[in-house]
């Protein structure tokens, strides 16, 4: 009997977390991108405090950054975070949100989602959206750091 519940558990927890993005208002469209942290971006590291960057360029043909573009951040926990920079009630790839401290604010509605944590929820405005959020995962390998982003 115990057995059963914990797999009931795991099933919702594991459906409940992919239902986030399922639900999501940004359009789905493919994410990969990877960031040499020691050799392309050596103030970004987790060392240094919290801080964010944008990505709306592509560097090479075979990497994707979203619908309006990357956000990736570190959280006041110390974490890599990645996010769609499109606002989720506006849904305009062509005004992402902008960055203001902690805050991802979208320049049309004025919708603020705290990004102190790693949820990129929204604390002022109408909607009870997140920002889409994306998969990091922090390698250490020969080459150094890096921080490679997917959906």
């Amino acid at each position: 009997m115990k057995r059963w519940w914990i797999i009931v558990l795991v099933c919702s927890t594991i459906m409940g977390c992919e239902d986030v993005n399922r639900r999501s208002s940004v359009p789905h469209v493919p994410v990969n991108y990877t960031l040499n942290i020691t050799s392309e971006y050596p103030h970004f590291v987790t060392d240094n405090g919290y801080q964010t960057m944008t990505i709306t360029q592509k560097r090479f043909e075979r990497e994707y950054i979203g619908y309006a573009g990357l956000l990736v951040w570190i959280g006041m926990d110390g974490s890599y975070h990645a996010a769609d920079l499109c606002c989720p009630h506006c849904i305009k790839s062509s005004k992402p949100v902008e960055i203001n401290g902690i805050y991802a604010i979208c320049p049309i509605c004025n919708e603020q989602f705290d990004l102190s944590y790693g949820f990129a929820i929204p604390t002022k405005g109408i909607i009870d959206e997140p920002l889409r959020k994306y998969q990091t995962r922090l390698d250490n390998s020969l080459t150094g750091l890096t921080l490679r982003i997917i959906n």
